[in-house]
């Protein structure tokens, strides 16, 4: 059997017999709120008792692409994993699977006698980038697909 640990991301194989008996962990998810990034560090406070965690960035489902997505007051479902040794500690971050962005500039494009939808850049108010219908204007607020960083639709 391949192993994770979920902590450092660190691979093991090992083969267990039919005698051996494994301990079961718990891993607990919560909503937290996005508030700023320092550095390398992402700190996300508790709606309800307002406790501030900080988290590495590299502990983002996702990745680089993804954290490129946090915005101010994101909701984020934040994985906390309970150890005997340890305790309760928070393990992964991941983002929402879509969320509502504004776009901040559109880049046109010259002469265009393309058939079909004609996609351009837009940036986002956080700095990220990503592919957009010619309509979409700016200060538009649309919906992107975070996995993917695909516009899905235009908010109304």
């Amino acid at each position: 059997m391949e192993l994770q640990d979920i902590l450092n991301s660190a691979k093991i194989n090992e083969r267990f017999k039919s005698s051996d008996s494994l301990e079961i962990l718990n891993l607990q998810d919560e909503t937290h709120q996005y508030l700023y990034t320092d550095g390398n560090n992402v700190h996300l406070l508790h709606p309800d008792t307002f406790e501030e965690i900080e988290m590495t960035l590299d502990t983002c489902e996702g990745g680089e692409q993804a954290a490129a997505l946090l915005e101010d007051g994101m909701p984020i479902a934040v994985s906390f994993l309970t150890t005997p040794e340890l305790g309760r500690q928070p393990a992964t971050f991941k983002l929402p699977s879509s969320h509502v962005f504004t776009v901040e500039s559109v880049v046109e494009r010259a002469g265009q006698a393309a058939k079909g939808t004609v996609y351009m850049t837009a940036r986002l108010t956080n700095g990220a980038k990503l592919q957009v219908p010619e309509f979409v204007n700016e200060g538009d607020r649309i919906l992107v697909e975070v996995e993917t960083m695909k516009y899905m639709k235009r908010e109304l």
